[in-house]
Formats: structure tokens, sequence, C-alpha cells
């Protein structure tokens, strides 16, 4: 035997007398939990430990569950309440006669094919200008800008889509009409204006969207490009675009949705004339504005007629909302079959790379040189560009700066066109007092407690019931067709058009529950406005937290709720609060549900059954009467100061929150 054999021996029989003075662990068939009362008594403890705990995670999901469902029972409670009053045009007109080319209510004519014509002719105008606009100042904020210059106009951009529509509607009534008027020789009101308004208004919308497709390429994908050559807009255009194009599309859509729902803004500068469009520079007239035109008068067959084109838009946004889905399932779904192990034959080529060549594939070798050679040639007799690719791309560049550029000038014109006509309104007594005659003078201190109170209250409802759902989709909900049927109701929610949503919360709490035209009745509407941005921006905070942390609470024995509440909530708080927010001042600048859902009447609420006026109603109306100029733009001056201060707040959260994070 050898010197090695030897000591292997020796340590195996050391192992072994180690083993021997160790005590052994019991087998589980000896194991007796009845023998000692002590262990049995400990058992029972344990069980009923078990049980009290395992029933409260039960109530606990099911109570989130329930939450979740709310956006679904919302969804199909707006189609089906809609619907239902509805239904007296589609029986004694048909759809014939609903979907034809006249509406004249008052000759007993309810087409309104003349008004789809017209959203249509709004919309895609509106696409054209700000597609580009929105796309470009994406990829210049993320692929050229540098961190400060992004940080500023990023900034401007969220900003731009926190102002009211009312406002935008206001800016393109008193700015854009009148210029358009001196230009075409009319009166200014029509689809054009209507384009530029509602580019501007959903560029935030695309660029955002846009910045989060474009920010999800690999950046190895740009370093290969670069590597092999390309320049900066080669690989813009050819690399990342192309790479990013699923979620352009989706935002491109999600836009799309936003310009057909517009309401006020439309209905401020459009024209409202109920006829096809003869030119750009024509008045026309859209399903949303004629809704709201109408709504305040009307009664029978014609208010049945107004509540089915709230059905035919509820369609629409489902629909818009059902093609992103589709749109980004495929896409998963390639990405996944992309990402599957390689096959057999696949692996024994890549071996055959990393192996080298070898005498066997000599002749594989002469056809890869073959090859090389054949696109060398093919290169050099290809057509030389007219313009050499480093002029390309400086003209491609200076393009994107100009649409960063572009977006922040037109954030400034509006915030500058307010302030400079607004803030010499802005004095105690308009404050602190109230209107007096027909809004010709007087202060706007009960508008302004009108809006605070509504928003409040909706806050009230829609936060608890948002974060909850969220709790339910993040931690506790399995993948299945309930929590994608949860997502596309909560997705379709978000996308129901205002009118639509205003037009659900007058027929369900002010007439159907007999809440009248009042502080509930506002609230409760607004909540289902709020909610999903809510649940969205909670979700994804919550997923957000990393799940080590979990990990180590289930390790220390907590339970699914202890880890959620006491770790989970608190880690995503700041994200959380930003949501909230943010959902706080899309309800203070809303319009169109608050029109129908609390009224017009100028009244100091006190109880949640009385009713107000908020102010973007009061500016809207300021407006359209046209007498005291002065209280409307001094309206909008504080209506954006709020809302521009609640969304500068919620940034300041996010950024609290992200560089405590980092700090620990």
């Amino acid at each position: 035997m050898s010197g090695s054999e030897e000591q292997q021996q020796q340590e195996r029989e050391e192992h072994d007398e180690l083993l021997d003075g160790l005590e052994q662990p019991p087998h589980i068939s000896d194991i007796e939990p009845n023998k000692d009362e002590a262990l049995r008594k400990s058992a029972r403890e344990l069980k009923l430990m078990d049980h009290a705990t395992y029933v409260k995670e039960g109530l606990l999901k099911d109570l989130f569950l329930l939450c979740a469902l709310i956006a679904v029972a919302a969804v199909a409670l707006i189609f089906v309440f809609t619907l239902a009053k509805s239904l007296p045009v589609f029986t004694q007109i048909g759809l014939g006669g609903f979907f034809s080319s006249t509406w004249a209510p008052s000759e007993g004519h309810y087409g309104i094919l003349a008004l789809l014509a017209g959203s249509a002719l709004v919309t895609v105008g509106a696409l054209v200008i700000g597609v580009p606009l929105a796309v470009g100042c994406a990829v210049y904020l993320t692929q050229i800008a540098t961190r400060r210059v992004t940080r500023v106009v990023s900034t401007a951009v969220d900003l731009l889509a926190g102002i009211p529509s009312v406002i935008y509607g206001f800016f393109g009534l008193v700015v854009l009409r009148p210029l358009i008027a001196d230009a075409s020789g009319g009166l200014g009101f029509g689809a054009l204006t209507a384009w530029l308004v509602l580019a501007i208004m959903i560029v935030p919308t695309i660029t955002t969207l846009s910045m989060d497709a474009l920010n999800s390429v690999d950046p190895g994908v740009r370093e290969a490009s670069f590597s092999m050559g390309a320049t900066r807009w080669q690989t813009i255009y050819k690399v990342v675009l192309p790479a990013a194009k699923v979620g352009i599309v989706n935002a491109i859509v999600l836009g799309m949705g936003r310009a057909i729902g517009e309401t006020m803004a439309v209905l401020m500068i459009v024209g409202n004339a109920p006829v096809f469009p003869h030119s750009i520079t024509s008045p026309v007239a859209t399903l949303t504005s004629q809704i709201a035109l109408d709504m305040g008068y009307s009664s029978g067959l014609h208010r049945a007629a107004l509540f089915g084109m709230g059905v035919v838009l509820y369609v629409i946004s489902a629909g818009l909302v059902g093609i992103v889905r589709i749109i980004t399932s495929r896409s998963e779904r390639r990405e996944r079959e992309a990402s599957r192990p390689a096959t057999p034959v696949a692996e024994k080529d890549a071996r055959s790379v990393a192996e080298g060549p070898s005498a066997s594939s000599a002749s594989a070798v002469r056809a890869q040189e073959s090859s090389a050679q054949l696109i060398r040639s093919r290169l050099a007799r290809a057509k030389k560009p007219r313009v050499s690719k480093d002029a390309t791309d400086g003209i491609m560049t200076g393009v994107f700066v100009a649409a960063g550029f572009v977006t922040t000038a037109i954030l400034l014109l509006i915030i500058g066109f307010v302030v400079i006509n607004g803030a010499p309104q802005i004095t105690p007594a308009f404050i602190f007092t109230w209107p007096k005659g027909v809004n010709a003078e007087g202060g706007i201190f009960p508008t302004i407690v009108s809006t605070l109170y509504v928003t409040a209250l909706a806050t009230l409802f829609a936060t608890p019931v948002a974060v909850l759902a969220a709790v339910y989709l993040a931690e506790y909900a399995h993948q299945g067709r309930l929590v994608d049927f949860i997502r596309y109701a909560t997705d379709t929610l978000a996308s129901v058009p205002s009118i639509v949503m205003g037009l659900f919360g007058y027929a369900v709490f002010v007439e159907a529950c007999g809440f009248g035209l009042s502080m509930l009745s506002a609230a409760l509407a607004l909540a289902l406005l709020m909610l999903p941005l809510i649940m969205r921006t909670t979700e994804d905070a919550i997923r957000s937290v990393p799940r080590f942390i979990r990990w180590g609470a289930y390790g220390l024995g907590a339970t699914k709720w202890q880890v959620v509440s006491k770790i989970v909530l608190p880690a995503a708080f700041p994200r959380i609060a930003t949501g909230i927010v943010l959902a706080i001042g899309r309800a203070i600048g809303e319009t169109a549900i608050v029109l129908y859902t609390m009224g017009q009447a100028v009244n100091l609420p006190v109880t949640p059954l009385d009713s107000g006026r908020s102010m973007p109603v009061h500016l809207y109306l300021l407006a359209n009467d046209g007498i005291n100029m002065g209280a409307a733009y001094g309206t909008a001056l504080l209506l954006m100061i709020m809302i521009l201060a609640f969304n500068l707040f919620a940034r300041y959260i996010s950024k609290r929150g992200a560089r405590q994070k980092g700090g620990k």
C-alpha cells in the first residue's frame, strides 16, 4: 500500500470515529408526537395559532380581491348603465337611424355619423402633429440629452401633463383661435385649432410612455451598434427604435384614446357644428363636445341619443385598450420564445463555432470567405448616399434637440400666458370673496372650497380601495385569466373618457342613488377616475421592493400580511404617495365629471349632499360668457398653481424616496 492510500485510510477512520461520537437524530418513523403530554399541548396550541393565522390571511386576501374587483364592477356598471339609458334610441330609431348623417334633435334626427367624422378628423390631425414631436422628444431625452437637460425637460413634460384640459382650451380660445382666424379669414373655430391644442395635450402621454420603452432597450445593443461604426442616428433608427417599437405603438394608441375622449378643450375651440367638415378651418363637432353641449337641456330621446354616444366612446376606448394588450402580449410571447434554450442542432453549431475551424470544416470556412467577399463587392457597387452619414447624423440630432426644446417652449408659453394675464387679478379680495352678479365681478372663494372639498372626499374614497387592490395584484394574485381581466378592466377604466364617466355619475349617483347634484355624487365619480391611477402606481411601487427583503421576513416566521404591512408598504410608501398626489392633481383639474355630478351653483358646501361649483367649471363658464375675462385669467392661474404644486410635490416625494433608498 502506497503512502497516499495509507493517508486516505487514516482520514476515513478519523471521520468514522467523529461520527460515532455524535448523537444521531431519530428516524422519522420512530417519532411519536403523542407520547409526551407537554408535546401534545404545544402541538394543540400551535395548531390553534396556525388556524387563526390561516383564517386571517384568507380573509385579508378575499378583502384585497374584493377591492380589485371593484375596478371590474365599475367598468361593467359604466357600460350597463350607459347602455340602459341609451336603449330608447336603439329601439325607436334603430342602428341605421343612429348612425345616419343628420344630427337635428329638434327635428327628430339623431344621426351621429357627422360627429364620428369630426372626432376622427380631430384625432388624426392631432396624432399627425403630436406623434413626431412626442417621439422626437422621447428620443432626445433618452439618447442625446445630458442628465441635467433630461431632468429639466422631463420635468416640463410632467408639468405639461398636469395642466387641466380646460386651461388648454382656454389657451386655444384666447391665443390660437385669433391667430388662425386672422390667417384663414374665418372665426378660428375648427379642426385646425383643435389639432394644435390636442397635439399639445397628447405630447406628455406619448413622450412619457415612449421614454419608458426606449429606456428598456438593452444598452449593450447600442454599444454593439457603435462598435460596428454606426452613427448615433443610424443606431437610433436601425437599432433602438425597432427594439422599442411595441412600447412606442402602445404609447401612440393610448395618446389616440386621450385625443378621442377629450371634452372640454375641444368643446371650447372646435365650433360645435354637427355637420361633415368642409375644411380644416370650418367649425365641426365631435362626440364628446356634442354630449357636453346638449346634456344640460336634453330630455327623452335626445338624452338617450347622448348616452348612445357615450356607449360608442366606451366601446372605442375599450377596443383601444384591447389592441394595446394584444400587441403587448404578442411581443412578450415572442420574447419568451426567443429566450428558450437552444435546440440540439443550434447547440451543435454553437460548439463547432466555439471550437474553431478544423480540417473537416475547411469547405465551410471557404464558403464564409466567399460570402464575405460577395458582401464587400456589393457594398462597393452600392450607390453612395447623396448626404454623408455624418451630415445625416447631425441633421437628425438637430431635429430631436428641436423636439425637446419645442416641448419645453410650449410649457413656458402656456405658463407665461396665464401668469402675465392672471397675476394682476390675484388679490386677497379675489381669493376670499364671493362672485357677484352673473360672474361679472367678485372673487372665487366658494369655488376654491368646493374644489378642495370634493377632491379630499374623492381621495378618501379612492385611496384605500386602490392601495388594497394593488396589494392583491402585486403580492397575492397568481397569473391567470382573472388577473388578466382585472388588469384589462383597470386599463379600460383609466381610458374611459371623462364625459362618459360624467354620464355614468349622473345616471347612477345623481339619479339612481338619489344623491342629486352634490359633493358626494361628484366625489364618487372622481374616485373612479383616481382609482386606476393610484392602483397602477401602487402596484409598480410594491413590485419595485426587492424580493430578498420578503424572503428574510418569511425566514423569521412573519406571515404574508405582516410582511406586506410592516415591510413592503413602508418601503414602497414614497412612490405610493407620489401616485396619490398625482391623482389628486388630476381630480382637481377635472371638468366634465363634476359638471354633471356637482352642478354649477355658487355655493359654500358644508355637508357631502350640498352642491357647488368647482374651479375648472367656473373657468369654463367665465371663458364661454366672456363677461369677466380678468376673473377667468385669475382662476386659470390659481388652478394651474395648485396643480403644478401637487405635481412638483409628487416629484419631490419620489426623489426623496429614491435618495433614502440609495442611502440605505
